[in-house]
């Protein structure tokens, strides 16, 4: 099993926008893919003018874990959520643990 670390930064009066762009990636059926992480969870904080949100997410192995990534990516819907060059929202970081 793996854990992937992701880590947002966004301005504070950004973040009910980054919330919902959570919502609908995890709701909007053209976002089911047969691969899929096994476990979600989702952590906040706060630091003067911004906000980071950082998602764990596990998957069952780290094939399954990329299989996923290439299911999203191939979507014009999902790049326009989380790649559109309007975003006012930056991606830190991405990290992938193996749990022992």
């Amino acid at each position: 099993m793996i854990k992937v670390v992701f880590t947002y930064r966004t301005a504070k009066e950004n973040l009910p926008e980054l919330m919902d762009k959570f919502a609908e990636s995890a709701n909007n059926p053209k976002f089911i893919s047969d691969v899929t992480s096994s476990k979600i969870d989702m952590f906040k904080r706060t630091d003067g003018d911004y906000v980071y949100v950082v998602l764990d997410i596990y998957y069952n192995s780290r094939e399954d874990y990329e299989t996923r990534t290439r299911f999203e990516r191939s979507l014009a819907e999902w790049n326009e959520i989380w790649f559109s060059p309007n975003n006012k929202h930056e991606e830190i970081s991405v990290e992938v643990f193996d749990i022992l």
